[in-house]
């Protein structure tokens, strides 16, 4: 669904990075793991599906494909319309589903499932944010980011992934 900006006051917002994609131990479903980009750091944990992770995978890793995959293909329709992706917005969280929203120039807005708008706004390199419910209702604290700044060892970065391979929704339960 394509709109215009519902007016208003934006409600709060914080930069959101993609820390991992992890497999959930049993299920082998993947899980998006997003970090706040300053404050908390608190981790968004969001389940998605076996091709969208696959998608944001390709971005990743800057994978060069022959043909364009949908959300590159949404990119290049956007472009060929000289419309702009200014951010990508997670919006809410209802009965364990993600809501996003990409936010384009001319104050429209285009609801989106977070994989795909992720993917998205990996390819083209515009920021990701999460609306403060969002992360005040699912998101985690951060243990593994040290207190002097943020920075990651190769070490701690291997620790989590570890987790993720044996993590379940239940473990992220904000409760």
């Amino acid at each position: 669904m394509c709109g215009r900006g519902r007016g208003g006051v934006d409600p709060e917002v914080g930069e959101m990075r993609v820390m991992a994609l992890g497999m959930e131990a049993g299920t082998r479903r993947p899980v998006l793991l997003l970090q706040e980009a300053s404050g908390d750091h608190r981790l968004l944990p969001v389940w998605i599906g076996i091709a969208e992770a696959n998608a944001i995978t390709v971005e990743q890793h800057r994978v060069s494909l022959p043909r364009p995959i949908t959300h590159q293909l949404i990119g290049n329709v956007m472009d060929a319309f000289g419309r702009h992706l200014e951010q990508v917005r997670i919006t809410e969280v209802r009965d364990n589903i993600f809501y996003a929203e990409l936010i384009l120039d001319h104050h429209t807005r285009v609801s989106a499932r977070v994989s795909d708008a992720i993917a998205l706004a990996l390819h083209l390199g515009v920021p990701i944010h999460a609306e403060d419910l969002v992360l005040d209702t699912a998101a985690v604290a951060n243990t593994a980011i040290r207190a002097e700044g943020g920075d990651q060892t190769p070490d701690e970065v291997e620790q989590f992934r570890r987790f993720l391979d044996t993590a379940s929704p239940e473990d992220f339960d904000p409760g």
